[in-house]
Protein backbone atom coordinates (compact mmCIF):
# COMPACT_ATOMS: atom_id res chain seq x y z
CA UNK A 1 0.00 0.00 0.00
CA UNK A 2 2.19 3.21 -1.18
CA UNK A 3 1.20 6.17 0.49
CA UNK A 4 0.20 7.62 -3.04
CA UNK A 5 -2.84 4.97 -2.99
CA UNK A 6 -3.81 5.87 0.61
CA UNK A 7 -3.43 9.42 0.26
CA UNK A 8 -6.97 11.28 0.05
CA UNK A 9 -5.97 15.18 -0.02
CA UNK A 10 -8.95 16.82 1.83
CA UNK A 11 -9.42 20.78 0.94
CA UNK A 12 -12.63 22.18 1.59
CA UNK A 13 -14.15 21.16 -1.14
CA UNK A 14 -16.66 19.51 0.78
CA UNK A 15 -19.65 17.70 -0.40
CA UNK A 16 -21.63 19.00 2.89
CA UNK A 17 -21.34 22.06 5.06
CA UNK A 18 -21.45 22.58 8.67
CA UNK A 19 -24.95 22.38 10.47
CA UNK A 20 -26.47 25.77 12.18
CA UNK A 21 -28.29 24.45 15.07
CA UNK A 22 -31.05 27.06 16.24
CA UNK A 23 -32.44 26.04 19.52
CA UNK A 24 -35.76 26.59 18.96
CA UNK A 25 -35.58 23.38 16.17
CA UNK A 26 -35.06 20.51 18.06
CA UNK A 27 -35.83 18.40 14.69
CA UNK A 28 -32.30 19.94 14.01
CA UNK A 29 -30.22 17.65 16.02
CA UNK A 30 -30.16 14.98 13.21
CA UNK A 31 -29.18 16.77 10.36
CA UNK A 32 -25.34 16.92 10.58
CA UNK A 33 -23.25 18.74 8.21
CA UNK A 34 -26.19 20.65 6.68
CA UNK A 35 -26.94 24.06 5.49
CA UNK A 36 -24.09 25.86 3.80
CA UNK A 37 -22.39 24.49 0.81
CA UNK A 38 -18.32 25.63 0.47
CA UNK A 39 -16.37 26.15 -2.44
CA UNK A 40 -13.11 25.22 -4.02
CA UNK A 41 -11.16 28.57 -3.02
CA UNK A 42 -8.81 28.00 -0.69
CA UNK A 43 -8.11 31.16 1.61
CA UNK A 44 -5.65 30.76 4.86
CA UNK A 45 -6.34 34.57 5.45
CA UNK A 46 -10.18 33.17 6.41
CA UNK A 47 -10.05 32.19 9.95
CA UNK A 48 -13.75 31.29 9.94
CA UNK A 49 -12.79 28.29 7.64
CA UNK A 50 -10.43 27.00 10.03
CA UNK A 51 -13.37 24.40 10.82
CA UNK A 52 -13.83 23.07 7.20
CA UNK A 53 -10.59 20.68 7.03
CA UNK A 54 -12.03 19.35 10.82
CA UNK A 55 -15.23 18.56 8.97
CA UNK A 56 -13.45 16.97 6.51
CA UNK A 57 -11.64 14.32 8.85
CA UNK A 58 -15.16 13.87 10.44
CA UNK A 59 -17.08 12.95 6.90
CA UNK A 60 -13.86 10.27 6.58
CA UNK A 61 -14.54 9.16 9.61
CA UNK A 62 -18.31 8.37 9.19
CA UNK A 63 -18.30 7.07 5.70
CA UNK A 64 -17.21 3.61 6.43
CA UNK A 65 -17.82 0.92 3.92
CA UNK A 66 -20.20 -1.40 4.96
CA UNK A 67 -17.81 -4.23 4.88
CA UNK A 68 -16.28 -2.44 8.27
CA UNK A 69 -18.84 -2.82 10.79
CA UNK A 70 -19.72 -6.12 9.48
CA UNK A 71 -16.03 -7.31 9.49
CA UNK A 72 -15.09 -6.16 12.80
CA UNK A 73 -18.21 -7.81 14.48
CA UNK A 74 -19.18 -11.20 12.72
CA UNK A 75 -16.35 -13.49 14.59
CA UNK A 76 -18.28 -13.52 17.99
CA UNK A 77 -20.51 -16.10 19.39
CA UNK A 78 -23.15 -13.46 19.08
CA UNK A 79 -23.03 -13.19 15.42
CA UNK A 80 -23.29 -15.06 12.40
CA UNK A 81 -22.11 -14.16 8.70
CA UNK A 82 -24.97 -14.64 6.77
CA UNK A 83 -25.53 -13.91 3.12
CA UNK A 84 -23.40 -14.92 0.30
CA UNK A 85 -19.55 -13.22 1.35
CA UNK A 86 -17.62 -16.66 1.15
CA UNK A 87 -14.74 -14.51 3.14
CA UNK A 88 -17.43 -13.54 5.81
CA UNK A 89 -18.48 -17.33 6.14
CA UNK A 90 -15.18 -18.03 6.73
CA UNK A 91 -13.50 -15.22 9.11
CA UNK A 92 -17.00 -16.13 11.10
CA UNK A 93 -15.17 -20.34 11.44
CA UNK A 94 -11.80 -18.62 11.91
CA UNK A 95 -10.24 -19.84 8.79
CA UNK A 96 -8.37 -16.65 7.72
CA UNK A 97 -6.72 -15.95 4.38
CA UNK A 98 -4.63 -13.34 3.64
CA UNK A 99 -6.25 -12.70 0.29
CA UNK A 100 -9.80 -12.05 1.71
CA UNK A 101 -11.09 -9.26 -0.07
CA UNK A 102 -12.77 -7.43 3.40
CA UNK A 103 -9.54 -7.33 5.26
CA UNK A 104 -8.25 -5.33 2.41
CA UNK A 105 -10.66 -3.11 3.01
CA UNK A 106 -10.62 -2.32 6.36
CA UNK A 107 -6.99 -1.87 6.56
CA UNK A 108 -7.03 0.47 2.92
CA UNK A 109 -9.91 2.46 4.09
CA UNK A 110 -8.80 3.00 7.72
CA UNK A 111 -5.75 4.16 6.42
CA UNK A 112 -7.04 6.20 4.36
CA UNK A 113 -8.96 7.60 6.90
CA UNK A 114 -5.85 8.04 9.13
CA UNK A 115 -3.93 9.55 6.26
CA UNK A 116 -7.11 11.79 5.86
CA UNK A 117 -7.34 13.12 9.37
CA UNK A 118 -3.12 14.13 8.78
CA UNK A 119 -4.41 16.09 6.61
CA UNK A 120 -6.73 17.88 7.70
CA UNK A 121 -4.10 19.19 10.71
CA UNK A 122 -2.02 20.15 8.56
CA UNK A 123 -4.79 22.26 6.86
CA UNK A 124 -5.74 23.10 10.45
CA UNK A 125 -2.37 24.41 11.27
CA UNK A 126 -2.31 26.77 8.19
CA UNK A 127 -5.67 28.65 9.38
CA UNK A 128 -4.16 29.16 12.95
CA UNK A 129 -2.53 32.54 12.72
CA UNK A 130 -5.67 33.85 10.71
CA UNK A 131 -7.98 32.36 13.32
CA UNK A 132 -6.25 34.40 16.06
CA UNK A 133 -7.73 31.42 18.31
CA UNK A 134 -5.24 28.84 19.37
CA UNK A 135 -6.99 27.04 21.88
CA UNK A 136 -9.82 26.92 19.09
CA UNK A 137 -7.01 25.61 16.57
CA UNK A 138 -5.89 23.08 19.96
CA UNK A 139 -9.36 21.34 20.15
CA UNK A 140 -9.40 20.53 16.46
CA UNK A 141 -6.70 19.22 16.73
CA UNK A 142 -7.46 17.37 19.56
CA UNK A 143 -10.60 16.12 17.70
CA UNK A 144 -8.44 14.76 14.81
CA UNK A 145 -6.17 12.87 17.68
CA UNK A 146 -9.38 11.27 18.63
CA UNK A 147 -10.97 10.17 15.40
CA UNK A 148 -7.31 8.64 14.12
CA UNK A 149 -6.85 6.88 17.43
CA UNK A 150 -10.42 5.42 17.02
CA UNK A 151 -9.19 4.14 13.81
CA UNK A 152 -5.98 2.78 14.71
CA UNK A 153 -7.60 0.97 17.47
CA UNK A 154 -9.85 -0.81 15.21
CA UNK A 155 -6.37 -2.01 13.46
CA UNK A 156 -4.72 -3.25 16.14
CA UNK A 157 -7.68 -5.31 17.56
CA UNK A 158 -8.57 -6.84 14.30
CA UNK A 159 -4.91 -7.39 13.44
CA UNK A 160 -2.76 -7.88 16.46
CA UNK A 161 -1.01 -4.80 15.68
CA UNK A 162 -0.48 -1.61 12.57
CA UNK A 163 1.92 0.71 10.94
CA UNK A 164 1.47 3.81 13.26
CA UNK A 165 2.78 6.72 11.62
CA UNK A 166 3.94 9.96 12.46
CA UNK A 167 3.78 11.67 9.38
CA UNK A 168 2.27 11.18 6.06
CA UNK A 169 5.19 9.96 4.22
CA UNK A 170 6.99 7.70 6.28
CA UNK A 171 4.50 4.86 6.44
CA UNK A 172 7.04 2.50 4.04
CA UNK A 173 9.74 3.31 6.54
CA UNK A 174 8.27 2.57 9.89
CA UNK A 175 7.88 -0.64 11.83
CA UNK A 176 4.91 -2.50 12.89
CA UNK A 177 3.84 -2.01 16.62
CA UNK A 178 2.08 -4.47 18.00
CA UNK A 179 -1.33 -4.31 19.77
CA UNK A 180 0.22 -3.27 23.10
CA UNK A 181 2.57 -0.36 21.50
CA UNK A 182 -0.42 0.60 19.67
CA UNK A 183 -2.76 0.37 22.78
CA UNK A 184 0.20 2.32 24.49
CA UNK A 185 0.08 4.84 22.12
CA UNK A 186 -3.79 5.19 21.89
CA UNK A 187 -3.52 6.26 25.82
CA UNK A 188 -0.55 9.16 25.26
CA UNK A 189 -2.36 10.77 22.57
CA UNK A 190 -5.31 10.70 24.61
CA UNK A 191 -4.21 12.10 27.71
CA UNK A 192 -2.36 14.78 25.62
CA UNK A 193 -6.06 15.42 23.59
CA UNK A 194 -8.04 15.63 26.92
CA UNK A 195 -7.09 18.82 27.99
CA UNK A 196 -7.92 20.83 25.09
CA UNK A 197 -11.52 18.99 24.47
CA UNK A 198 -14.65 20.13 25.22
CA UNK A 199 -15.96 18.62 28.50
CA UNK A 200 -19.72 18.30 27.69
CA UNK A 201 -22.04 15.36 26.21
CA UNK A 202 -21.47 15.81 22.26
CA UNK A 203 -24.98 16.31 22.09
CA UNK A 204 -24.18 19.81 23.91
CA UNK A 205 -21.98 21.21 21.54
CA UNK A 206 -23.12 24.10 19.57
CA UNK A 207 -20.27 24.14 16.39
CA UNK A 208 -20.73 20.24 15.47
CA UNK A 209 -23.60 18.58 17.34
CA UNK A 210 -22.40 15.57 18.45
CA UNK A 211 -18.62 15.83 18.03
CA UNK A 212 -15.93 13.91 19.89
CA UNK A 213 -15.21 15.89 23.47
CA UNK A 214 -12.69 14.70 26.42
CA UNK A 215 -15.35 11.99 27.64
CA UNK A 216 -14.67 9.79 24.03
CA UNK A 217 -11.32 10.65 24.16
CA UNK A 218 -11.70 8.77 28.11
CA UNK A 219 -13.71 6.06 26.74
CA UNK A 220 -11.12 5.07 23.73
CA UNK A 221 -8.50 5.40 26.35
CA UNK A 222 -10.41 2.81 28.48
CA UNK A 223 -10.81 0.10 25.93
CA UNK A 224 -6.81 0.76 24.55
CA UNK A 225 -6.07 0.22 28.82
CA UNK A 226 -9.11 -2.67 28.64
CA UNK A 227 -6.52 -4.65 25.85
CA UNK A 228 -3.87 -3.61 27.72
CA UNK A 229 -5.67 -5.74 30.88
CA UNK A 230 -4.47 -2.54 32.65
CA UNK A 231 -7.58 -2.44 34.93
CA UNK A 232 -6.87 0.37 37.06
CA UNK A 233 -6.34 2.31 33.97
CA UNK A 234 -9.74 1.71 32.51
CA UNK A 235 -11.37 2.43 36.48
CA UNK A 236 -9.61 6.05 36.39
CA UNK A 237 -10.49 6.55 32.71
CA UNK A 238 -14.53 5.49 32.64
CA UNK A 239 -14.27 7.37 36.17
CA UNK A 240 -14.40 10.33 35.17
CA UNK A 241 -16.82 9.72 31.87
CA UNK A 242 -19.52 8.83 35.41
CA UNK A 243 -18.07 11.66 37.45
CA UNK A 244 -18.69 14.09 34.72
CA UNK A 245 -22.51 13.70 35.16
CA UNK A 246 -22.49 14.49 31.19
CA UNK A 247 -23.77 10.76 30.18
CA UNK A 248 -27.20 8.40 31.17
CA UNK A 249 -28.65 5.27 30.49
CA UNK A 250 -31.23 5.57 27.75
CA UNK A 251 -35.01 5.22 29.65
CA UNK A 252 -36.00 3.45 26.48
CA UNK A 253 -33.68 0.67 25.18
CA UNK A 254 -35.65 -0.30 22.25
CA UNK A 255 -35.80 3.03 21.18
CA UNK A 256 -32.07 4.28 21.66
CA UNK A 257 -31.36 1.89 18.54
CA UNK A 258 -34.14 4.04 16.86
CA UNK A 259 -34.87 7.39 15.23
CA UNK A 260 -35.65 8.60 18.55
CA UNK A 261 -31.76 7.65 20.48
CA UNK A 262 -30.29 10.17 17.85
CA UNK A 263 -27.81 12.06 20.13
CA UNK A 264 -29.09 10.62 23.16
CA UNK A 265 -27.07 11.27 26.69
CA UNK A 266 -26.55 7.54 26.17
CA UNK A 267 -24.15 8.22 23.63
CA UNK A 268 -20.65 8.90 23.60
CA UNK A 269 -19.31 7.70 19.87
CA UNK A 270 -21.97 8.04 16.88
CA UNK A 271 -21.89 8.60 13.46
CA UNK A 272 -24.55 10.57 12.03
CA UNK A 273 -26.42 10.73 8.96
CA UNK A 274 -29.48 12.47 7.98
CA UNK A 275 -31.69 12.40 4.84
CA UNK A 276 -31.75 16.56 5.46
CA UNK A 277 -35.62 16.47 6.50
CA UNK A 278 -36.58 15.89 2.67
CA UNK A 279 -37.60 12.78 0.83
CA UNK A 280 -35.53 13.27 -2.12
CA UNK A 281 -31.95 14.77 -3.00
CA UNK A 282 -28.99 14.75 -1.31
CA UNK A 283 -28.66 12.55 1.88
CA UNK A 284 -25.81 11.32 3.88
CA UNK A 285 -25.96 7.85 5.12
CA UNK A 286 -24.36 4.74 5.52
CA UNK A 287 -25.18 1.65 4.10
CA UNK A 288 -27.60 -0.91 6.10
CA UNK A 289 -28.73 -3.06 3.98
CA UNK A 290 -26.38 -6.00 4.81
CA UNK A 291 -28.10 -6.03 8.36
CA UNK A 292 -31.45 -5.88 7.00
CA UNK A 293 -33.81 -8.74 5.95
CA UNK A 294 -34.96 -9.37 2.26
CA UNK A 295 -38.34 -10.19 1.67
CA UNK A 296 -39.71 -8.16 4.52
CA UNK A 297 -43.22 -7.00 4.35
CA UNK A 298 -42.87 -3.33 6.03
CA UNK A 299 -45.53 -1.09 7.00
CA UNK A 300 -44.62 1.36 4.67
CA UNK A 301 -45.48 0.00 1.06
CA UNK A 302 -41.79 -0.12 -0.70
CA UNK A 303 -39.53 0.63 2.02
CA UNK A 304 -36.89 -1.61 0.86
CA UNK A 305 -35.17 -4.90 3.04
CA UNK A 306 -31.61 -5.77 3.28
CA UNK A 307 -29.24 -8.00 2.22
CA UNK A 308 -28.96 -10.77 5.11
CA UNK A 309 -25.37 -10.73 5.89
CA UNK A 310 -25.64 -10.03 9.76
CA UNK A 311 -27.53 -12.70 12.11
CA UNK A 312 -27.51 -12.90 16.07
CA UNK A 313 -26.86 -16.46 16.97
CA UNK A 314 -29.35 -18.87 18.29
CA UNK A 315 -26.09 -19.09 21.26
CA UNK A 316 -27.23 -15.65 21.90
CA UNK A 317 -30.87 -16.21 21.76
CA UNK A 318 -30.90 -19.20 24.00
CA UNK A 319 -28.72 -17.25 26.32
CA UNK A 320 -30.88 -14.02 27.00
CA UNK A 321 -34.19 -16.54 27.32
CA UNK A 322 -32.23 -18.29 30.04
CA UNK A 323 -31.99 -14.71 31.64
CA UNK A 324 -35.09 -13.84 31.38
CA UNK A 325 -34.31 -11.62 28.78
CA UNK A 326 -37.26 -9.23 27.01
CA UNK A 327 -36.57 -5.65 25.92
CA UNK A 328 -32.63 -6.20 25.06
CA UNK A 329 -33.77 -9.64 23.17
CA UNK A 330 -36.56 -8.32 21.48
CA UNK A 331 -34.53 -4.94 20.30
CA UNK A 332 -31.09 -7.10 19.47
CA UNK A 333 -33.16 -9.70 17.42
CA UNK A 334 -35.68 -9.73 14.59
CA UNK A 335 -37.57 -13.45 14.38
CA UNK A 336 -38.54 -14.80 10.80
CA UNK A 337 -40.99 -18.25 11.23
CA UNK A 338 -38.45 -20.23 10.28
CA UNK A 339 -36.36 -18.93 13.22
CA UNK A 340 -38.83 -19.22 15.50
CA UNK A 341 -39.53 -22.76 14.63
CA UNK A 342 -35.44 -23.50 14.98
CA UNK A 343 -35.64 -21.68 18.70
CA UNK A 344 -38.97 -23.92 19.57
CA UNK A 345 -37.15 -27.29 18.09
CA UNK A 346 -33.79 -25.94 20.27
CA UNK A 347 -34.86 -24.17 23.37
CA UNK A 348 -38.60 -25.74 24.08
CA UNK A 349 -41.86 -23.49 24.53
CA UNK A 350 -40.31 -19.86 24.35
CA UNK A 351 -42.36 -16.65 25.44
CA UNK A 352 -45.61 -15.54 23.80
CA UNK A 353 -44.43 -12.47 22.84
CA UNK A 354 -41.54 -13.75 20.37
CA UNK A 355 -42.77 -12.59 16.86
CA UNK A 356 -42.08 -12.15 13.29
CA UNK A 357 -43.25 -8.43 13.22
CA UNK A 358 -41.96 -5.75 15.00
CA UNK A 359 -43.61 -3.04 17.60
CA UNK A 360 -44.08 -0.82 14.26
CA UNK A 361 -46.13 -3.49 12.44
CA UNK A 362 -43.31 -4.69 9.74
CA UNK A 363 -43.52 -8.15 8.72
CA UNK A 364 -40.12 -9.96 8.51
CA UNK A 365 -40.89 -12.93 6.38
CA UNK A 366 -39.01 -16.50 6.11
CA UNK A 367 -35.44 -15.75 3.86
CA UNK A 368 -33.07 -18.04 2.25
CA UNK A 369 -29.79 -16.45 4.55
CA UNK A 370 -31.02 -16.30 7.92
CA UNK A 371 -33.66 -16.99 10.10
CA UNK A 372 -32.87 -14.11 12.77
CA UNK A 373 -32.07 -10.60 11.91
CA UNK A 374 -30.21 -8.01 13.49
CA UNK A 375 -32.66 -5.73 14.54
CA UNK A 376 -30.78 -3.22 16.61
CA UNK A 377 -29.38 -2.16 13.31
CA UNK A 378 -33.16 -2.56 11.27
CA UNK A 379 -34.61 0.90 11.14
CA UNK A 380 -38.57 0.46 11.50
CA UNK A 381 -40.18 1.49 7.87
CA UNK A 382 -42.19 3.98 9.84
CA UNK A 383 -39.19 6.16 10.52
CA UNK A 384 -38.52 6.28 7.10
CA UNK A 385 -39.14 10.11 5.67
CA UNK A 386 -41.85 9.89 3.52
CA UNK A 387 -40.31 9.50 -0.32
CA UNK A 388 -37.25 7.63 0.94
CA UNK A 389 -37.24 4.07 0.91
CA UNK A 390 -33.47 2.35 1.55
CA UNK A 391 -33.08 0.38 4.69
CA UNK A 392 -32.00 2.51 7.60
CA UNK A 393 -31.97 5.69 5.73
CA UNK A 394 -31.89 8.83 8.36
CA UNK A 395 -30.41 5.96 10.88
CA UNK A 396 -27.19 7.22 12.87
CA UNK A 397 -24.59 4.20 13.89
CA UNK A 398 -24.12 4.00 17.60
CA UNK A 399 -20.56 2.98 18.12
CA UNK A 400 -19.81 3.82 21.92
CA UNK A 401 -22.46 3.85 24.33
CA UNK A 402 -22.62 5.10 28.47
CA UNK A 403 -23.28 1.70 29.74
CA UNK A 404 -19.82 -0.36 27.82
CA UNK A 405 -18.33 2.00 30.21
CA UNK A 406 -20.37 1.55 33.12
CA UNK A 407 -19.78 -2.21 32.34
CA UNK A 408 -15.93 -1.49 32.12
CA UNK A 409 -16.02 0.38 34.94
CA UNK A 410 -17.69 -2.61 37.42
CA UNK A 411 -15.16 -5.43 35.40
CA UNK A 412 -12.32 -3.72 36.66
CA UNK A 413 -13.25 -2.98 39.97
CA UNK A 414 -13.88 -6.74 40.50
CA UNK A 415 -10.25 -7.26 39.08
CA UNK A 416 -9.18 -5.56 41.99
CA UNK A 417 -9.25 -1.50 40.50
CA UNK A 418 -9.87 1.15 42.59
CA UNK A 419 -11.89 4.13 42.12
CA UNK A 420 -12.35 7.23 43.96
CA UNK A 421 -16.47 7.77 43.16
CA UNK A 422 -18.93 6.44 45.11
CA UNK A 423 -20.10 3.65 43.12
CA UNK A 424 -19.57 -0.06 43.25
CA UNK A 425 -19.17 -2.39 40.53
CA UNK A 426 -22.69 -4.01 41.86
CA UNK A 427 -24.44 -0.33 41.27
CA UNK A 428 -23.17 -0.06 37.97
CA UNK A 429 -24.02 -4.02 37.12
CA UNK A 430 -27.13 -2.81 37.98
CA UNK A 431 -27.83 0.49 36.57
CA UNK A 432 -27.38 -1.08 33.41
CA UNK A 433 -29.93 -4.75 34.13
CA UNK A 434 -32.87 -2.16 36.09
CA UNK A 435 -33.13 -0.59 32.42
CA UNK A 436 -33.23 -3.64 31.37
CA UNK A 437 -35.67 -4.58 33.56
CA UNK A 438 -34.26 -7.18 35.36
CA UNK A 439 -33.70 -7.40 39.33
CA UNK A 440 -30.85 -5.84 41.02
CA UNK A 441 -27.83 -7.85 42.26
CA UNK A 442 -26.95 -8.26 45.37
CA UNK A 443 -23.11 -8.86 44.65
CA UNK A 444 -21.17 -8.98 41.06
CA UNK A 445 -18.20 -11.08 39.73
CA UNK A 446 -16.19 -10.80 37.44
CA UNK A 447 -17.97 -13.12 35.14
CA UNK A 448 -21.40 -11.07 35.91
CA UNK A 449 -20.34 -8.44 35.01
CA UNK A 450 -18.98 -10.17 31.47
CA UNK A 451 -22.24 -11.85 30.88
CA UNK A 452 -24.16 -8.35 31.41
CA UNK A 453 -21.90 -7.20 28.92
CA UNK A 454 -22.94 -9.81 26.32
CA UNK A 455 -26.39 -9.41 27.24
CA UNK A 456 -26.20 -5.56 26.94
CA UNK A 457 -23.94 -5.09 24.37
CA UNK A 458 -24.32 -7.93 21.54
CA UNK A 459 -24.12 -8.26 17.82
CA UNK A 460 -22.62 -4.28 18.70
CA UNK A 461 -18.87 -3.73 16.95
CA UNK A 462 -17.31 -7.32 17.86
CA UNK A 463 -17.51 -6.24 21.51
CA UNK A 464 -17.98 -9.84 22.67
CA UNK A 465 -15.16 -11.37 20.46
CA UNK A 466 -13.09 -8.75 21.96
CA UNK A 467 -13.76 -10.00 25.34
CA UNK A 468 -13.14 -13.25 24.95
CA UNK A 469 -10.33 -13.43 23.17
CA UNK A 470 -8.67 -10.14 26.25
CA UNK A 471 -10.03 -13.23 28.63
CA UNK A 472 -8.44 -16.22 26.53
CA UNK A 473 -12.01 -17.51 27.08
CA UNK A 474 -11.75 -20.44 23.71
CA UNK A 475 -14.46 -22.45 25.09
CA UNK A 476 -17.21 -19.50 24.46
CA UNK A 477 -15.99 -18.94 21.07
CA UNK A 478 -16.11 -22.74 19.79
CA UNK A 479 -19.88 -23.16 19.74
CA UNK A 480 -22.07 -24.22 16.98
CA UNK A 481 -19.37 -26.59 14.95
CA UNK A 482 -16.43 -23.89 15.45
CA UNK A 483 -13.07 -24.56 17.36
CA UNK A 484 -11.43 -21.11 18.50
CA UNK A 485 -7.74 -21.30 19.58
CA UNK A 486 -5.78 -18.58 20.49
CA UNK A 487 -3.80 -18.07 17.25
CA UNK A 488 -6.97 -17.43 15.46
CA UNK A 489 -7.02 -13.99 17.65
CA UNK A 490 -6.04 -11.77 14.74
CA UNK A 491 -6.75 -11.39 11.05
CA UNK A 492 -3.14 -11.74 8.81
CA UNK A 493 -1.87 -8.73 7.51
CA UNK A 494 -3.98 -8.41 3.42
CA UNK A 495 -1.93 -9.95 0.89
CA UNK A 496 -2.29 -6.59 -1.05
CA UNK A 497 -0.86 -4.37 1.50
CA UNK A 498 1.99 -6.98 2.64
CA UNK A 499 3.21 -6.84 -1.20
CA UNK A 500 3.41 -2.83 -0.62
CA UNK A 501 4.92 -2.72 2.78
CA UNK A 502 7.96 -5.16 3.39
CA UNK A 503 7.98 -4.58 7.05
CA UNK A 504 4.39 -6.69 7.42
CA UNK A 505 6.26 -9.72 5.56
CA UNK A 506 7.99 -9.40 8.95
CA UNK A 507 5.30 -10.16 11.06
CA UNK A 508 4.39 -8.62 14.68
CA UNK A 509 7.37 -9.10 16.46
Amino acid sequence: MKLNRIYRLITPVLVFGLVFFFSSCSDKLDEPFEDESFTSDVNYSRGEDMILPLLGAYQALYTRGWEEPVTLGIRGDDVNAAGDQVPMQEQDEYKYFPSHWNLNAVWQNHYNDIITTFTAMEEIEKYRAASGNDDLADQYLAECRVIRAFLYLNLARSFGGCIVIDKLDNIQSTPVSNKAEVMQYIVDEMTAAIPDLPAVHPNKRTDIKGGVTQYTAYALQALAYQEMENYQGVADATSEIIRSGEYELAGDYYHLFKKAGKLDDENILEFQFSDFNQGEGDRFGHLFAPFGIGGWTPVVTGAEGGWGFYEPTLKYIKFMLDRGETVRLETSVAFTPDGITELQNEYGPIPAWISNTNREGDIFNNNARLNFGSAKFIQPSTELIPGRTSQGSNKNLIVIRYAEMLLMYAEALTRGASSDISMTATEAVNLVRIRANLSALSDVTTQDVLDEKFAELGTEWGIRFYDMVRTENTSELSYGGRTFTMDKAYFPFPADQVAELPQLEEGIQ
